[in-house]
């Protein structure tokens, strides 16, 4: 199994609250993934992170560019506090996905 067929079951898992998948969950003694593929996947995991931190902080430049053109004032203010929440929106959620990430992975190196 490829790490992003893998990756896309651990992820199904996680959202689904399946779990371990069948066959872990019939041999307790055997890790559903190796170590390495944990270590893969823990990578991978970070690296979206870390991209989707940056899509962030990109769409906030941008949100405040288009306040600083479309708005004068008080208006631009209150935009760009609004492309300031949004920007802590998007961080806080991809931190979520990520923390969600590693506990499917630690699940399924057990």
């Amino acid at each position: 199994m490829n790490s992003k067929a893998l990756l896309a079951a651990v992820f199904a898992a996680a959202l689904a609250g399946a779990g371990l998948p069948a066959a872990a969950a019939a041999d307790d003694s055997q890790p559903a993934i190796t170590k390495q593929e944990a270590k893969d996947l823990r990578t991978q995991s970070k690296g979206e992170y870390e991209a989707r931190k940056d899509i962030a902080e990109a769409n906030h430049d941008l949100n405040k560019a288009d306040c600083e053109v479309s708005a004068d004032g008080s208006a631009e203010r209150a935009c760009k506090k609004e492309a300031d929440a949004l920007r802590k929106a998007e961080k806080a959620e991809a931190k979520q996905i990520h923390e969600t990430d590693k506990q499917a992975i630690k699940a399924l190196s057990k």
